[in-house]
């Protein structure tokens, strides 16, 4: 074995310590996370202000969201290729600063088509950081305490649901959706250029990438559910939050102020199921997490579609929490059923198309929807494919003895 191969699979394995020494290093990747996620997720509660200033319906603004998920799957799809060649740490700090230089060029977009290539702009650089990511959080932290890394490492994106409604809200009045895209873009660069300087891990790129692992990955069953199960966590996360300060507006006809409220509050818990994801897993196993989750997450979409408001309400706090707890046990489920050198290729396979269909096609369905009948009916569908999925769970490995 060659040096620089010994060198990747040490990192790629580190020794067995306690979880508070490699703490502080995963909770600056999470904060990483969070930048590059809120730099995507802010634009769900700033759409009903591009609407308005661009005179253009649902399915035409929501349709943003799709270009920018196309963007980030080729840019997710193509980091396995990039992650073999330049350092994690380098791909986190590169992504967070090419992302925030392209949420200032969005600022200054005057027309539709500049709008829709910034936003696939902002996918491709957006794109490069989970591969990254989570490549310096397998340097940090052993396989037997994965699932705390990744329960602190998503509490990135599900604070960003929480804090993105505030921001949005008190940002458009004060300076407008340009404003805000400004601020992040501001935000961005530092956060990126601050992790650069100071955080520890991701030194080593990952094993190169070969025709025929990808070949033999792609016949994998366990990479197609992980990949689903992603696409549901993505799409539960992103999808009704997108949609849903227009949903609050336009078809229940709450103020801006109450609706920006209740999107922000509902998000509140979701961090803290986190955490409860990653315990739950190791308490009662892969399998058995997940069954509960996606029944709970079907019931809380029907909750959602229901016309008396108390019920929606239950819904809309409920759906975020068990969303939250699909994602320790899916890469808990990824990292035990691939060996560490593998997972860059599983993931530049399947997070990709998880994200094209969470945070592209389903907010698209939505919107279109939303046009059509109401987006009620979206919400309704959602919550069908997550108890269809129920089944499929067999492949799911459960409780370790």
């Amino acid at each position: 074995m060659k040096p620089d191969e010994v060198s990747r699979q040490t990192e790629a394995l580190p020794r067995e310590k306690p979880f508070t020494h490699a703490l502080p290093w995963v909770a600056l990747v999470s904060l990483m996370f969070l930048f590059v996620y809120l730099a995507r997720a802010i634009f769900g509660p700033l759409l009903p202000a591009i609407e308005e200033e661009f005179g253009i319906s649902h399915a035409a603004s929501t349709r943003f969201l799709l270009y920018l998920s196309i963007g980030f799957a080729v840019s997710t799809f193509l980091s396995g290729y990039v992650s073999s060649k330049i350092r994690p740490r380098v791909m986190v700090g590169g992504s967070l600063i090419l992302s925030g230089f392209v949420l200032l060029a969005i600022s200054t977009a005057a027309n539709l088509p500049l709008l829709t290539i910034l936003f696939i702009a902002l996918g491709l650089s957006s794109g490069q950081y989970f591969n990254g990511g989570l490549s310096t959080l397998r340097s940090l932290v052993p396989l037997s305490q994965w699932s705390k890394a990744i329960s602190i490492h998503e509490m990135g994106p599900n604070i960003s649901f929480f804090v993105a409604p505030l921001l949005a809200g008190v940002g458009v009045a004060m300076f407008g959706w340009r404003g805000v895209s400004i601020g992040m873009g501001c935000l961005t660069i530092g956060g990126g250029l601050f992790f650069l300087l100071f955080a520890k891990g991701g030194e080593s790129p990952s094993a190169p990438l070969s025709f025929g692992g990808f070949a033999k990955a792609l016949k994998e069953p366990k990479l197609w559910l992980f990949t689903w199960l992603a696409g549901l966590g993505i799409a539960g996360e992103f999808a009704p939050f997108s949609v849903l300060t227009l949903h609050m507006l336009n078809e229940r006809s709450l103020s801006p102020e109450l609706a920006a409220l209740l999107l922000s509050t509902s998000r509140i818990a979701a961090p803290i199921a986190l955490l409860g994801g990653g315990f739950v897993t190791t308490r009662f196993g892969v399998r058995r997490t997940l069954y509960v989750c996606l029944a709970v997450y079907a019931l809380g979409m029907f909750c959602m579609a229901m016309p008396w408001f108390p019920v929606f309400a239950l819904g809309l706090f409920v759906q975020p929490v068990v969303t939250a707890m699909i994602f320790p046990p899916a890469f808990t489920f990824l990292a035990e059923s691939f060996p560490p050198k593998d997972q860059p290729m599983y993931l530049s396979i399947g997070m990709p198309l998880a994200a094209l269909m969470g945070a592209g096609f389903m907010p698209s369905i939505l919107g279109i929807w939303g046009d059509l009948t109401g987006f009620s009916v979206g919400f309704v569908m959602m919550g069908c494919l997550a108890a269809l999925s129920l089944p499929l769970l067999r492949l799911a490995p459960g409780k370790r003895q």
